[in-house]
C-alpha cells in the first residue's frame, strides 16, 4: 500500500526561508564590512578579494581593513602577539603602501616579480592582496585559486609569486602604517583639545581620558609594528616558497623522438705546412705526421736572451752605496693646489666671521645687518657654485664650517622648526644654525637646482646637503640627539637613513660617540624620546637611497 506523502508545514518552510534571507545577509554583512565583521567566512573574503579587481575598489577596501585591524590591535594589545594579524594587516597596508613605492624608484620598485608577470598598477596590488589574504585562510589551495585568478586578470599570477619577496615591501608597509596611525592620532587628539573648553562636565571628562588614552595606544601600537611587520612579512615569504615548492604543478616539457641515421665516418682535415714568410702560399704535404725536431738542452738558452750577469764587485758596492730615493719634483699642479687649498681656509675662515657676526646681529634685533652679513659670505661661495651638469659641490663644501660642540649635535628629519626649538632647549645646534650651515640654509641661489634625479637634471641639491651632512656627522661628538616627524622615522630615503646615520655608528665603535636618542614629534608639535627597543630597530634600518 502507498503510504501519503505529508503536507509539508508552512511554518518550517517561512522559518528556512527567513533563515536563509538572514544567512544572506549576515554574508553580505561580512562582504560590506570586511574586517570590521568578526569571523568572516572564506567565500566573504573570496567575495571581497574579487570585488578588488574592479577599478579604484581595491584602495577603499584595503584602507578599510587596514583601519578595522589598526583599531582592533590598539584596543585588544594580546592580540598584537598573534602573528596572523600582522599578517593581515600587511596584506591590507600592501595596496597603500604599493603606488609610495612605485613613485619613489618607479615600477622596479614594484618588486621583480610585477615585470616577470606582466601585471602593474592596481591589477598588482589587487593581486599581491588577494594572494596574501589566500596565505592566511587557507594556504594548501593556493595554487589552484591562483590559477583561479589568472580568469579575471591579464598577467601571469604564478610567474609573479616565483619572483616576488615581500620582505623588500618593509619599509614602505612602515610608512603607510605610521600615516593611517598619525591620521588617527590626529583624529584624537584634535577631538580632545577641542573638549578641553568643556572640561566641568563629567561626562566630557571622562571622553577627553579615553581619548588620551587612545593616543597612547596608537603611539605603542606604531612601536610594536616596528618588530612585528618583518616578522609578519618573513612568514609570508616562508609560506609562499612552501606552497610554490610542494603544490606548484609540474610543468610539461614536450622532446622529440630521435630518429636513427646511418653514422658518418669523420673525414680528417687537409694538413698543411706552415711558414713564417708572410705573404707565402701554403703548401700542401701528405697526410704523414713530420718527425719531431730534436729537443734544445734543457740547460741552454737562446744566444739573443743570454744577458751579462753584473759582477760581484759592482753588486756589493750598490748594497753599501744605494742610490739616494729622489723626492718627487713640485710640478705646476702641486703648487696651484696649495694656493687652492689656502684659498679655501682663508674664504672659510671669512665666512664663519660673517656668519657668527649675523648670528649675533640677529640675536640683538638688527635683522638688516644680520641679512648684509649673510649677503656678503654668500658671495663669497657663489663664484664656487656648479655650472656644469659635471660640476661638484666640493669647492662650496670645503668652505663651510659645520662643526658642532660636544654633546650638542642636533640631527633631524621632517620638521626643521621643532628640531630648532629643541636644539635650543638644550643650548645645541643642528646643521642649520651651525657657520656653515646658516650660510646656504634658504639661499636662493640653490632654487634653482634640482633635488636629485627624480626631480631633474644634474647638479643636484641633494649632493650638496649630503656632503655638509657627512662632515657635520663626522664632527659630531658625545651625545646625540635625533628629532624626526613619525613619518621620517622610517622614510629609508632620508639623509639620516643614508648618510649621517652610518657615520655616527662607525664613531660608536671608536668611542667618539656615547649614545644616540631618537625623539619623535608628534602631530601636535609635542616631541617624545623613543624607547631603546625602537631606537636600535631604527639605528638598524637600512637607507635605500644610497650616494
Amino acid at each position: 500500500m502507498n503510504k501519503p506523502i505529508p503536507k509539508p508545514d508552512n511554518d518550517s518552510i517561512l522559518h528556512e526561508a527567513w533563515g536563509r534571507v538572514v544567512g544572506c545577509m549576515t554574508w553580505l554583512q561580512a562582504v560590506l564590512y570586511g574586517e570590521f565583521a568578526d569571523h568572516r567566512p572564506l567565500s566573504a573574503v573570496i567575495a571581497d578579494m574579487l570585488l578588488s579587481f574592479m577599478p579604484g575598489v581595491v584602495i577603499v577596501t584595503s584602507a578599510r581593513d587596514a583601519v578595522a585591524i589598526v583599531l582592533r590591535l590598539a584596543c585588544h594589545p594580546e592580540k598584537r602577539e598573534e602573528l596572523m594579524e600582522w599578517v593581515l594587516l600587511c596584506s591590507c597596508l600592501i595596496v597603500i603602501a604599493l603606488p609610495i613605492a612605485m613613485a619613489a624608484g618607479g615600477a622596479l620598485a614594484a618588486g621583480a616579480g610585477a615585470a616577470v608577470g606582466g601585471i602593474v598598477g592596481s591589477e598588482l596590488a589587487a593581486a599581491l592582496r588577494a594572494v596574501m589574504l589566500l596565505m592566511i585562510r587557507k594556504s594548501s589551495t593556493l595554487v589552484e585559486l591562483v590559477l583561479f585568478l589568472q580568469k579575471f586578470i591579464k598577467g601571469d599570477v604564478l610567474k609573479l609569486l616565483r619572483t616576488v619577496k615581500f620582505v623588500t615591501y618593509e619599509k614602505v608597509l612602515l610608512q603607510a602604517l605610521n600615516k593611517i596611525i598619525g591620521k588617527l592620532r590626529g583624529i584624537a587628539g584634535s577631538l580632545r583639545a577641542h573638549l578641553e573648553g568643556f572640561r566641568y562636565f563629567d561626562s566630557v571628562k571622562v571622553t577627553i581620558a579615553r581619548l588620551t588614552e587612545w593616543e597612547g595606544r596608537f603611539y605603542s601600537l606604531q612601536q610594536d609594528a616596528l618588530r612585528q611587520i618583518p616578522r609578519a612579512l618573513g612568514e609570508l615569504d616562508a609560506r609562499l616558497a612552501k606552497v610554490l615548492t610542494e603544490t606548484s604543478p609540474k610543468e610539461a616539457h614536450t622532446i622529440a623522438s630521435g630518429v636513427q641515421v646511418e653514422k658518418q665516418a669523420l673525414t680528417e682535415p687537409q694538413r698543411y705546412r706552415v711558414h713564417d714568410t708572410p705573404g707565402k702560399i701554403l703548401a700542401k704535404v701528405d697526410n704523414t705526421t713530420p718527425e719531431a725536431a730534436a729537443p734544445l738542452h734543457p740547460n741552454s738558452e737562446p744566444k739573443s736572451l743570454l744577458k751579462a750577469k753584473p759582477s760581484a764587485d759592482s753588486t756589493a758596492h750598490a748594497r753599501k752605496n744605494p742610490d739616494p730615493i729622489k723626492p718627487p719634483e713640485e710640478g705646476a699642479n702641486t703648487k696651484k693646489q696649495v694656493a687652492a687649498d689656502a684659498a679655501a681656509a682663508a674664504d672659510r675662515k671669512k665666512i664663519t666671521e660673517l656668519s657668527d657676526e649675523a648670528r649675533s646681529a640677529e640675536k640683538s634685533g638688527n635683522k638688516v645687518l644680520a641679512d648684509a652679513k649673510i649677503k656678503q659670505a654668500r658671495d663669497i661661495l657663489e663664484p664656487y657654485l656648479p655650472k656644469n651638469p659635471d660640476d661638484s659641490w666640493a669647492e662650496v663644501i670645503k668652505r663651510l664650517d659645520v662643526s658642532s660642540p660636544k654633546d650638542l649635535a642636533v640631527f633631524w628629519s621632517g620638521d626643521n622648526a621643532a628640531a630648532k626649538r629643541f636644539a635650543e632647549s638644550i643650548g645645541g645646534v643642528t646643521l642649520e644654525t651651525t657657520a656653515g650651515g646658516r650660510i646656504i640654509d634658504n639661499w636662493p641661489a640653490l632654487d634653482k637646482y634640482s633635488w636629485s634625479v627624480d626631480n631633474g637634471a644634474p647638479p643636484y641639491a641633494r649632493d650638496l646637503w649630503a656632503g655638509v651632512s657627512s662632515e657635520y656627522a663626522k664632527g659630531a661628538m658625545g651625545r646625540i640627539n635625533v628629532v624626526q616627524t613619525i613619518y621620517k622615522l622610517t622614510d629609508s630615503r632620508t639623509l639620516w637613513h643614508n648618510v649621517e646615520k652610518n657615520i655616527l655608528k662607525t664613531k660608536m665603535l671608536s668611542g667618539d660617540i656615547s649614545s644616540i636618542k631618537i625623539h619623535e614629534i608628534t602631530d601636535q608639535g609635542k616631541i617624545n624620546i623613543l624607547d631603546s627597543g625602537v631606537i636600535k630597530s631604527l639605528l638598524n634600518l637600512k637607507g635605500t637611497a644610497p650616494l
